[in-house]
């Protein structure tokens, strides 16, 4: 109760929150943030999982310090877990401390996940995602060996086959008959057996993919990117396939900015990469997906929005 007032206080009376960002991996993945918080005068500490500690000292204590290097957490205003890749224990440690400190987390999922955030559980992403009103591909999420019995009749070929890890796009496969997915199958089981989970989804005649960047319920900026297997169904012109379109979307159209800001919010994301497709020819939409740890690098080449000055402000409040 005392923490909560004074917690309170310092929001009332300090203009600047002290903030942390913290990252599963090398500080240099969030390095961008350092000059932009220097510019806007921000106090923000920038960190690494392997940075997290606390020490009992024995002698029946009943206290709990958790620090970043030689700082208290408890000291910081709001935290930003920008990813978390595999330091989930970590994250569960700093997620609880947080929580009973009063201090901010961004994204909110934290707060809510169950034993499993949606930032690494894509399976309970897609779930939150239908649950929220927004369409998704036909889907099917099971065992590979579910996916050999029942996804040719469900989805019929071709279809997709992803992992939940879904890493930048490489562990996305087209099945264009009954031997290719035999044979994926096959080549996969083992590393199911391992831990990794896959689902299959329709394949969309989408030559466009949107990526919409939400920061706290709106949209700040969007891209468009050619799809991967545009050229298995767009026609050629003059023998030659179209490029494909690569620039930003601004304004960003209503529809785009709604479906994306629902999707983040479905999630219970504040900092969130929303894709969609327009399939080719009805023009109807589908998310793909929701990411918490987008990468902006796109957006920033092709925008003028910096992005990280977007999350600082956010941070602020």
């Amino acid at each position: 109760m005392a923490m909560n007032i004074i917690r309170l206080f310092k929001s009332l009376f300090s203009k600047n929150k002290k903030m942390l960002i913290i990252v599963g991996g090398r500080v240099e993945k969030i390095e961008a943030f350092r000059e932009p918080a220097k510019k806007m005068g921000l106090d923000v500490t920038l960190a690494s999982f392997s940075d997290l500690k606390y020490a009992e000292g024995g002698g029946g204590k009943a206290s709990f310090s958790l620090k970043i290097k030689s700082v208290e957490v408890s000291d910081f205003d709001v935290i930003y877990m920008r990813m978390i890749g595999k330091r989930i224990e970590d994250a569960a440690l700093l997620t609880e401390y947080a929580i009973q400190k009063s201090i901010k987390l961004v994204d909110g999922m934290y707060k809510k996940s169950h034993v499993y955030p949606l930032s690494v559980a894509k399976s309970l992403e897609m779930k939150r995602l239908i649950e929220g009103g927004l369409t998704l591909p036909k889907t099917l999420c099971g065992s590979l060996k579910t996916i050999l019995t029942d996804g040719p009749k469900f989805l019929r070929f071709p279809f997709i086959i992803k992992s939940t890890s879904g890493r930048h796009a490489r562990e996305v496969w087209i099945i264009e008959n009954i031997k290719e997915l035999k044979a994926k199958v096959t080549e996969l089981t083992p590393i199911e057996s391992a831990g990794t989970k896959y689902f299959a989804q329709e394949f969309i005649k989408a030559s466009q993919r949107i990526r919409v960047l939400v920061v706290v319920g709106r949209a700040v900026a969007a891209i468009t990117r050619p799809t991967k297997w545009r050229k298995r169904f767009i026609e050629k012109v003059n023998g030659e396939f179209p490029e494909g379109i690569k620039e930003a979307l601004s304004p960003i159209p209503a529809e785009y900015e709604s479906l994306a800001v629902n999707a983040a919010k479905s999630c219970d994301l504040d900092v969130c990469g929303v894709d969609i497709l327009v399939e080719d020819g009805t023009n109807k939409t589908y998310i793909i997906e929701a990411n918490a740890a987008p990468a902006w690098k796109l957006i920033k080449k092709d925008t003028p929005v910096i992005v990280e000055e977007e999350i600082l402000k956010f941070l602020n409040k």
